[in-house]
């Protein structure tokens, strides 16, 4: 009697399970048959953000490898003003932790006819994940690269710089403006309600910048630019031009035009080796260009 008891439980619970997986199977036909299309249109619905991916910038070396110009991460940090509940206690945490002026930050975070303003652009990354952990709301990061010259003003005048969009602007960083940036990428985000990052439906990737190497000597170059220093503090010169060339191979080792450090306009021409062998190879002060990206 107890066998057929047991028994017949058994059946019932293999019943239960055939019942259940037979609904789970009828709902999942009735979703992917006659609900397909419209739950499609609701995810199309969805909120999609475009994240650029931004590509480095390429490094220029001198002639021996030394880096003259190159890229380093930073994070650049914004606020939507929207959503602040307290801009004071937010202005003053920001401004301590980045070294910012609350004052400043405050006029801009209070002010709610905006809806993106920002905090810090390129900021040190290490103060900027320090301010992302105070979890304060309406902020928001994004890495970014800026630009360094580790050699300070040697060759000021022929490398030129970027701009804080990592752009060349002026000399080499200008001229060579093509080479240097690369391609950005780019993400296509899909979000749910709160905001949150669920899927990531398309995908291009960002082609780095290529390197460039100079026939310029950085020695040589710093070497030249305090002669002229001292020559146009001697004879209170306006302006003064050096122009260094091996011998051997008539390359150019050092140029140097005006008062050095002062400004960092410079004709480019003929006084670097773009990657892709390009137009400086006329004047004759190229070597073989090297790429490493």
């Amino acid at each position: 009697m107890r066998q057929q008891l047991v028994n017949r439980r058994i059946r019932l619970l293999l019943l239960a399970l055939v019942l259940a997986f037979a609904g789970l199977f009828m709902r999942a036909a009735w979703i992917q048959g006659v609900k397909a299309s419209s739950l499609s249109r609701l995810a199309q619905s969805q909120p999609h953000e475009t994240v650029t991916i931004p590509a480095s910038r390429g490094t220029i070396y001198d002639r021996m490898g030394v880096q003259l110009a190159l890229g380093e991460q930073a994070t650049t940090v914004y606020a939507d003003p929207k959503q602040i509940r307290d801009a004071r206690h937010a202005a003053l945490v920001a401004g301590r932790t980045l070294g910012l002026n609350p004052g400043r930050l405050y006029t801009e975070l209070a002010d709610r006819r905006h809806g993106f303003v920002y905090v810090a652009r390129k900021a040190n990354p290490a103060r900027a994940t320090a301010l992302a952990k105070r979890d304060l709301a309406g902020f928001g990061f994004y890495p970014e690269e800026r630009r360094l010259y580790p050699q300070r003003t040697v060759a000021s005048q022929v490398l030129g710089f970027a701009g804080v969009d990592n752009h060349g602007l002026a000399g080499l960083e200008l001229a060579l403006d093509e080479q240097l940036s690369g391609r950005d990428g780019r993400q296509t985000i899909v979000k749910d309600p709160f905001g949150r990052a669920i899927d990531i439906v398309d995908q291009v990737a960002e082609r780095q910048g290529r390197d460039v190497y100079l026939t310029l000597d950085h020695t040589i170059q710093a070497n030249a630019e305090q002669v002229l220093r001292q020559t146009i503090a001697r004879w209170h010169a306006k302006a003064a031009t050096a122009v260094v060339l091996d011998p051997r191979t008539g390359a150019r080792a050092s140029a140097s035009g005006g008062a050095p450090g002062s400004t960092i306009r410079a004709r480019a021409a003929g006084s670097c080796c773009p990657s892709d062998g390009g137009r400086a190879r006329r004047s004759g002060t190229c070597r073989s260009a090297r790429a490493s990206r």
